[in-house]
C-alpha cells in the first residue's frame, strides 16, 4: 500500500508517471527516496484557455437550459 492512499504503490507510481508526462509534476530521486513537486505552469495555461471560452460556454449552457425546461412544459 501507498499510504495514507488506499492503492498499491504501482498504481500511485503509474499515476505520477502520466502525471509526469504531461509536465504536471517534476520527479526527483535520493536514493530510495523520490519526491514529486506540482509544476503550476501548464495548469495555468490551461486555465487561461478555458477563461478564454468560459462566457461562450455559459451562455451557450443557458440556452440549452432554458431549452430543455421549455420541452419540459
Amino acid at each position: 500500500m501507498a499510504l495514507p492512499l488506499p492503492l498499491k504503490l504501482p498504481a500511485v507510481m503509474k499515476h505520477l508517471g502520466v502525471l509526469s508526462d504531461a509536465g504536471l509534476i517534476s520527479r526527483t530521486k535520493r536514493g530510495r527516496t523520490v519526491s514529486v513537486e506540482l509544476v503550476a505552469e501548464p495548469m495555468a495555461e490551461a486555465m487561461a484557455w478555458l477563461r478564454r471560452y468560459e462566457r461562450f460556454w455559459s451562455a451557450t449552457l443557458d440556452r440549452l437550459t432554458a431549452f430543455v425546461e421549455e420541452d419540459k412544459r
